[in-house]
């Protein structure tokens, strides 16, 4: 049963509309779609105006409103105290966030394709398979196709951050990295804030 007391992000509204986060901010600053703002000054819509703004411009409601709609993140890092410290920011930003995480290139291409992530945090120099074989392959990959990749790395050379944008990469990050810094790019690439 459908808990109509339920809050959405901008995020989850965009993923079950199958639009951009953008679109959704516009219907909300139309006054198409009512909302509230956090206290951070995040967007939040209720489920109940939610099926209602959909009733009311004839949209289809999308099957089973329980579906699968919070960000999902898959952080790739031989490093186990940095994906630690990864997993603690993103529980921070959005507590709903599903969470995989891999130490090497194998055990990410084992888990990928059934997790299907909405962002990949991914460490370069990883054993075995590096992360720009991984980014690649995520790109080639129909059912990733759509997958954000935040490379991060602790080999910070211009030929490296050229060479994973060529890969694909959306967005890039040197270790140690600033916490502040990884927030802003996580919700840059998972639109979690506007």
């Amino acid at each position: 049963m459908t808990n109509l007391n339920q809050v959405l992000t901008t995020h989850q509204i965009s993923k079950l509309c199958l639009v951009d986060s953008s679109t959704v901010i516009s219907w909300i600053e139309q006054g198409k779609l009512p909302a509230y703002r956090t206290p951070g000054g995040h967007r939040r819509v209720s489920l109940k105006d939610f099926l209602d703004f959909m009733k009311k411009y004839n949209l289809p409601l999308p099957s089973g409103i329980n579906v699968d709609i919070n960000p999902r993140v898959m952080i790739i890092d031989d490093e186990t105290e940095i994906i630690k410290v990864i997993f603690r920011v993103l529980k921070k930003l959005n507590s709903e966030i599903q969470i995989e995480s891999a130490t090497d290139g194998f055990e990410a291409g084992r888990k990928m394709a059934d997790f299907k992530p909405d962002l990949v945090i991914l460490d370069l120099m990883l054993p075995g398979i590096d992360g720009f074989e991984i980014c690649r392959t995520i790109r080639k990959d129909e059912r990733l196709k759509d997958a954000r990749v935040l490379a991060i790395t602790g080999y910070d050379t211009p030929e490296n951050k050229k060479k994973i944008f060529s890969c694909g990469a959306n967005g890039y990050l040197v270790k140690p990295f600033d916490i502040k810094d990884l927030m802003a790019e996580i919700n840059k690439l998972l639109n979690l804030e506007v």
